[in-house]
């Protein structure tokens, strides 16, 4: 379970009654999300579930009413102490746990894993090379608030890779040996320009070329191509009076090679480089291509609060009000006038702020009945 600022002292009660009743284990991710004062008051329920477990007893009082104790309940916890927006946990709630200390992931061990899983026969000799990439590129490449060289980046590659090796076998006939490996190893190293090379600044271009050409010997950073939507995409320049110059064409084709891999995108960058229009662009070749009516929907998210943008669950009646977003979402997903049929963009035009981002993946995910649609990826102008 993910924590929300907004939970009180009652909407954590009703939780925890679940939870002893059914003698479940509940993780509370990002708990010290919840106020200092709602997390003080949190404690004393905490108290009585685990003074109710020490002594054995078959029922507790929470929430002023008498609830069944299942002996296997367990309560856990998960933060991020000094993030923004997080509270300190109060000394009170401390003694309530034990911590548990973790320990740096052993990258390579993890990556070989992985890519054994995609089918990748070589994996034991190309997981180190990718790892000592990313561990370059973490090092070596300017310092950019939206770079991400971890764990969660490097896992998104090997998973790409998995996919581009099953793509590639289709086309040719059965290799071992030699031949498989310089696929796989081709595969791989598309995989990397393919998720990192679209969020690079220029500058860090040419210093990234070198280390892929370090560590994979022969290999060159793959450019995008696309040529029906590249010819449909100067098309649609020449119309509207843009010049289709060769670097933000590449960025472009960039874009739409992130979005077949991600469904939630963060294009960054300066005023004027042309996030916009690309966007803009992009949409009306995709509208060409795919014959698909595409939709923007433009949201000022820093314009209305928290419980404005995702919606409000009333304490009292447990009644839920949409808000601007989930009310979107709520209206593409009726298909009454055949929105499953069009493409829908949901575009947050804003600085990028704790206060509404921490939350879109989970009210993404509760309005959308498949998977989580907002693994986010930062694209760079």
């Amino acid at each position: 379970m993910v924590g929300d600022e907004t939970f009180d002292f009652g909407a954590m009660g009703r939780l925890f009654c679940g939870l002893c009743q059914v003698g479940a284990w509940g993780c509370f991710d990002e708990f010290n999300r919840l106020e200092e004062r709602i997390l003080s008051a949190v404690s004393q329920q905490i108290l009585t579930i685990q003074r109710g477990l020490l002594d054995r007893q078959s029922n507790i009082e929470l929430l002023g009413r008498s609830i069944r104790l299942h002996d296997n309940v367990g309560i856990f916890v998960t933060m991020n102490p000094g993030y923004a927006g997080r509270s300190n946990l109060p000394d009170n709630l401390k003694t309530l746990f034990r911590s548990v200390a973790m320990v740096v992931p052993d990258r390579k061990l993890i990556a070989q894993v992985m890519l054994y899983s995609q089918g990748i026969v070589s994996a034991e000799n190309l997981s180190g090379n990718i790892v000592t990439l990313f561990q370059n590129c973490e090092s070596m490449l300017s310092k950019q608030s939206h770079y991400d060289f971890g764990l969660r980046a490097l896992k998104t590659l090997l998973v790409s890779a998995g996919g581009l090796k099953r793509k590639a076998m289709e086309s040719i006939d059965p290799v071992e040996g030699d031949a498989l490996f310089e696929i796989e190893k081709q595969v791989l190293i598309q995989g990397a320009c393919n998720n990192v090379i679209p969020k690079l600044v220029a500058e860090d271009l040419v210093i990234f070329s070198e280390r892929l050409e370090s560590i994979f010997p022969g290999s060159e950073v793959a450019k995008m191509e696309d040529d029906n939507l590249k010819n449909e995409l100067i098309k649609i320049c020449a119309t509207e009076n843009l010049v289709a110059g060769n670097v933000w064409m590449q960025k472009i084709l960039q874009l739409k090679q992130v979005l077949d891999m991600r469904h939630g995108v963060m294009l960054v960058g300066p005023s004027g480089s042309g996030k916009s229009s690309a966007l803009r662009v992009l949409m009306k070749g995709l509208e060409k291509i795919n014959e698909k009516k595409g939709n923007v929907h433009i949201i000022d998210p820093k314009a209305m609060d928290k419980e404005g943008l995702y919606g409000i669950l009333d304490g009292t009646t447990m009644d839920w009000t949409d808000g601007v977003f989930t009310s979107l979402l709520r209206g593409i997903l009726s298909n009454q006038r055949g929105e499953a049929d069009q493409q829908h963009w949901i575009i947050f035009d804003g600085d990028v702020d704790p206060e509404w981002a921490e939350n879109l993946n989970r009210y993404g995910y509760e309005c959308f009945r498949y998977y989580p649609i907002f693994s986010s990826y930062s694209f760079s102008f």
